[in-house]
């Protein structure tokens, strides 16, 4: 009687795992809104492209692709790209990007404020989402 009982319950617990698994799932699924990376504008991306990958971009320094990696842009998270979004706008504002040692070689990497206006208004875009 026992092992009959036994039986019974290891039976109903397998037949019950994976409903108990989809409703999980389903649960997640209807509750939770999935947070995904933003693509830069193309406006953008050609500012960026123009001014900033050659440094931070695939073929710049270490140092300089660790603060942030345009190639790399996709793979950060949403908050993530807010921050580093919301870091180039100050950076920008406050002229230490592009650097002085670049400005100074490549005076027509330097983005003009309507530029930098355009790249904080999408600065403060990404950080409201």
């Amino acid at each position: 009687m026992k092992k009959a009982g036994i039986s019974f319950a290891l039976f109903f617990a397998f037949l019950m795992i994976p409903l108990f698994v989809i409703s999980i799932d389903a649960s997640c699924q209807s509750g939770t809104k999935l947070l995904t990376s933003t693509a830069i504008p193309d406006s953008l991306n050609k500012i960026f492209q123009n001014s900033c990958m050659p440094c931070h971009g695939s073929t710049g320094g270490f140092m300089s692709t660790s603060k942030v990696n345009f190639s790399k842009w996709n793979e950060y998270s949403p908050v993530k790209q807010a921050e580093k979004a919301a870091k180039i706008c100050s950076m920008l504002n406050d002229g230490k990007m592009p650097p002085k040692s670049a400005r100074k070689a490549r005076p027509e990497i330097i983005p003009p404020k309507e530029q930098i206006n355009e790249i904080c208004k999408w600065a403060e875009a990404l950080s409201k989402k």
